[in-house]
């Protein structure tokens, strides 16, 4: 008599291996909403914000440096949605030029640190020795620096010059963040560089290359991505307070720059001029802050399925 056939697969995995991939997108979303609804209301946040800063010629009702002296200072109207600063440019236009220069600067400082951290945590915890110290020892000197310090100081050199301020912004930034984020990096690397997969990977003859980037680093993405999310919203809330502070690019609308400018000087006879800047930093600040920690918990293994 035959043995009897075992199925391995439950109801629920079977119908959800024959869902289309359509389908299995929306499942997974609609997942994401219920476990996660603050998460899921960043997530909406955040593509609002990338839409925005994407598609900003399109969007964007007048040209940004448009000049309307007849209609300054005027309030929310037909005509310009949330009113004119002091010489009749278009405040909803430029916000929504300022949410394209706050995610250039935001994601390049943020994708380019982050990809010089993960080098450096790779060699630095998988070679060990004498690598490991000398690295450790110029990531310590690194962090002791005052952040706000090398900003201003690179950012002043730079304004003496003809150089894009927007590039200055972004390098600046990702200049300031390697430090840190490579030490957290390190961790991880370190954490992966104990497991049997890789131990065995050695035993086998594979080379540092190949174990640093095939064995170790695949495993560490998800918590990259993790952390990359994380130290977006602050990239982004030090672009706003360094163009509040006059390193912005000039003739380009930035939130930080509008706060500074208009938002001080005439927001007596223009609220708006305050208030909408304030509420464009805090807005992504916060969607980019709770989506972040709600990846956090779904893609760190030592974190998922704990709340």
């Amino acid at each position: 008599m035959a043995a009897p056939t075992v199925d391995f697969l439950s109801a629920a995995a079977r119908a959800r291996a024959t869902q289309s991939r359509p389908h299995r997108m929306l499942s997974g979303l609609w997942n994401f909403a219920r476990t996660k609804p603050l998460g899921f209301v960043g997530a909406i946040m955040v593509t609002f914000l990338l839409t925005v800063a994407v598609f900003a010629p399109l969007i964007a009702p007048y040209d940004p440096g448009r000049i309307d002296l007849r209609n300054a200072l005027e309030g929310p109207s037909s005509m310009y949605k949330l009113g004119t600063d002091d010489v009749g440019h278009d405040m909803l236009s430029r916000l929504i030029w300022g949410a394209r220069l706050s995610m250039i600067v935001g994601f390049g400082a943020v994708i380019s640190s982050s990809i010089v951290a993960t080098i450096l945590a790779l060699v630095s915890a998988y070679l060990g020795g004498w690598v490991d110290m000398l690295i450790m020892r110029v990531i310590d000197a690194w962090i002791a620096m005052p952040d706000l310090i090398i900003l201003i100081t690179i950012l002043g050199i730079v304004r003496r010059t003809d150089a894009n301020m927007m590039y200055a912004l972004l390098f600046a930034l990702a200049f300031s963040r390697i430090a840190g984020v490579t030490r957290l990096y390190r961790s991880y690397v370190l954490e992966q560089r104990s497991r049997p997969f890789v131990e065995a990977a050695e035993a086998t003859g594979a080379s540092a290359m190949r174990g640093m980037f095939r064995h170790v680093l695949p495993n560490i993405l998800p918590m990259l991505i993790v952390g990359a999310t994380i130290v977006l919203p602050a990239t982004i809330l030090a672009e706003a307070s360094l163009s509040f502070l006059g390193f912005g690019q000039e003739g380009q609308p930035s939130w930080g720059q509008m706060l500074s400018v208009d938002g001080r000087e005439y927001f007596r006879k223009q609220f708006g001029l305050a208030l909408y800047p304030g509420l464009c930093i805090g807005a992504a600040v916060f969607g980019f802050m709770v989506f972040g920690d709600a990846l956090r918990d779904i893609l760190d293994p030592r974190l998922r399925g704990s709340r």
